[in-house]
């Protein structure tokens, strides 16, 4: 059903093995300008969801609490493609189906799941503050470890090597049908 799917996977595999899956995200803040940040893909469903986990206290979070419309962006060096990815995100967090959440949480490193007790994000820093470096899969989840779902609206596929560049769209609207663009 999605048939850019599989070629995201594949790409993302032979790029990133085992290495964590960096992407871009652009969300829209309170006064309509974009806002991009680097994050952690850490899975894809069959459904084509995109899933980070991220920081209920931080900017993109509440960004996307008020508008839900997002892009991510990942780039594969070697091989030199790009796949943009639109859509629009749903936010799990405290009392949105725990088990899931819990999932995620024992999944994280000790290292990841230790940045979720750091001082809250965008608030002073104080001389001489300490914060976790490692935090066991036992600990329980702080309220504010919160998962980001990307439903994918549409799908752009770059290539650039060769001349001229490949760029492939899909979009939901038109049942996922593959699109050859000018890149």
């Amino acid at each position: 059903m999605f048939p850019w799917l599989p070629i995201l996977r594949s790409a993302l595999d032979a790029e990133y093995a085992d290495r964590p899956r960096i992407a871009t995200l652009a969300t829209i803040d309170f006064n309509r300008q974009p806002r991009a940040r680097t994050v952690i893909v850490r899975r894809i469903d069959d459904n084509g969801a995109l899933w980070i986990a991220s920081d209920g206290h931080s900017e993109k979070n509440a960004h996307l609490r008020h508008m839900s419309d997002a892009e991510l962006v990942l780039y594969l060096p070697t091989p030199r493609e790009q796949f943009r990815i639109v859509g629009r995100c749903k936010l799990i967090g405290r009392g949105d189906d725990e088990p899931f959440r819990q999932q995620f949480w024992q999944a994280l490193s000790d290292a990841a799941r230790a940045m979720f007790f750091w001082p809250t994000i965008g608030q002073p820093a104080t001389e001489n503050q300490t914060v976790p470096t490692a935090v066991p899969a036992t600990t329980p989840m702080p309220d504010n470890f919160e998962l980001i779902a990307l439903r994918p609206e549409q799908v752009e596929h770059l290539i650039s090597t060769g001349v001229p560049h490949r760029r492939t769209r899909w979009r939901a609207h038109t049942n996922w049908q593959p699109e050859s663009i000018n890149p």
